[in-house]
């Protein structure tokens, strides 16, 4: 019996520690909105970096920044250039106007390419495609997983797309071209180096993680093409310099650590270092609301008082259905991830109450949406998705 006893508690003591596994829970959906803070002045913060290993414990909840980002994944046929991008699952809108697409499978989540935005300034519609589409998340990752990729992005342009400012360093280029195009080599080597349980900002409670360490080397270089019954790319980068495509070339190296979960689609925290380790370039963190449980709109039970939003997601009006309600007073109110109350309606109700709102005044995103009634009480808190055209 002592025997049985000690094999029992061994086997819950292990399962306590053991370490988990990602499966392709945490890849991105249409509909979701991944929210991150960031911080700044993140140059000396070196011990955010820990030696690899097994079981380990990180605790960063002390982390403090209100520098908030947000990524939100729309359907494809959301965007102007899905035809350039076939078989996209995903689309996201970036900085400038642009939209980045994204092939999700059973076990990858890909990054196809871009059209526009921020990425080449000087020519706002410009398309790069990576070729193959490189990999972002894997699934299932286990500890001590390994996996490696070489990914080509390239960025062509005409030569007559190009502002005047270029026309001046084209005419010292010994050759004829009609075409320009920027081409990256990304190498990615990825290893599950630790795993265990941290603890970020918001957080009740330790949270079970897998860490990826990722080392990342590109080099990017600039080609021109010679027009002709056998067109032929050259390496022009040699000529560049202090040139306006000077920012295009070059090589770097760097690192990133990220902490993964199966119960959140965000990174829980994203160091990236230079290769060296000795300088931290970024830290990102999840944005966590701050004292919310979340409910599906499965969970409630017949009979039960109850709250429901339709349709979720919306577009520009919603309503929210609640049933069963004591006869109390009632207060409905919608609050964004980090915890502020954007809306609230208090009203008397008995039994049924539908609730009506225009959401003209919201931004695309997922909110949380919380009934409750005259003592405090919480009927149900529950997603509500905003997508906007």
């Amino acid at each position: 019996m002592k025997g049985m006893l000690l094999a029992v508690l061994s086997t819950l003591w292990l399962s306590a520690v053991a370490q988990i596994t990602i499966t392709n829970a945490y890849f991105p959906a249409v509909g979701d909105t991944l929210r991150y803070t960031t911080l700044a002045n993140v140059a000396t913060m070196l011990e955010l970096i820990t030696p690899p290993g097994e079981n380990q414990q990180w605790d960063y909840s002390n982390l403090k920044s209100n520098q908030n980002t947000f990524t939100a994944f729309l359907a494809p046929s959301a965007g102007n250039n899905a035809a350039s991008f076939p078989g996209a699952d995903l689309l996201v809108r970036t900085f400038g106007g642009g939209e980045s697409y994204y092939n999700v499978t059973n076990t990858q989540f890909e990054f196809m390419g871009f059209v526009g935005g921020a990425s080449v300034p000087f020519v706002p519609n410009a398309i790069g495609r990576y070729s193959p589409a490189l990999i972002e998340r894997r699934a299932p990752l286990a500890y001590r997983n390994t996996h490696s990729q070489t990914s080509n992005l390239t960025i062509p342009f005409a030569k007559s797309d190009l502002p005047p400012v270029f026309d001046t360093l084209f005419a010292s280029i010994p050759i004829q071209f009609d075409s320009v195009r920027v081409r990256v080599r990304v190498q990615n080597a990825d290893t599950v180096d630790a795993w265990g349980q941290i603890k970020i900002p918001n957080a009740k409670e330790y949270i079970p993680v897998l860490r990826q360490k990722r080392i990342t080397k590109s080099r990017n270089i600039v080609e021109v093409r010679i027009a002709g019954p056998f067109p032929l790319w050259v390496d022009i980068t040699a000529f560049l310099g202090g040139t306006p495509f000077g920012g295009f070339t070059g090589a770097d190296s760097f690192v990133v650590y990220r902490f993964l979960s199966n119960n959140h689609k965000e990174e829980l925290l994203t160091v990236t270092a230079d290769f060296l380790e000795d300088t931290i370039r970024t830290v990102r963190y999840k944005t966590l609301p701050l004292s919310v449980s979340v409910t599906p709109d499965f969970a409630d039970a017949p009979g039960t008082a109850s709250v429901q939003a339709l349709p979720n997601p919306a577009v520009d009006k919603v309503r929210f259905e609640c049933n069963n309600l004591p006869s109390d007073e009632y207060t409905l109110k919608i609050f964004n991830l980090v915890g502020k109350v954007v809306w609230r309606e208090t009203f008397q109700a008995s039994g049924r109450r539908t609730i009506y709102l225009d959401l003209d005044d919201f931004n695309k995103g997922t909110y949380l949406y919380s009934l409750s009634n005259k003592k405090g009480e919480i009927i149900g808190t529950k997603r509500l998705i905003v997508v906007k055209p």
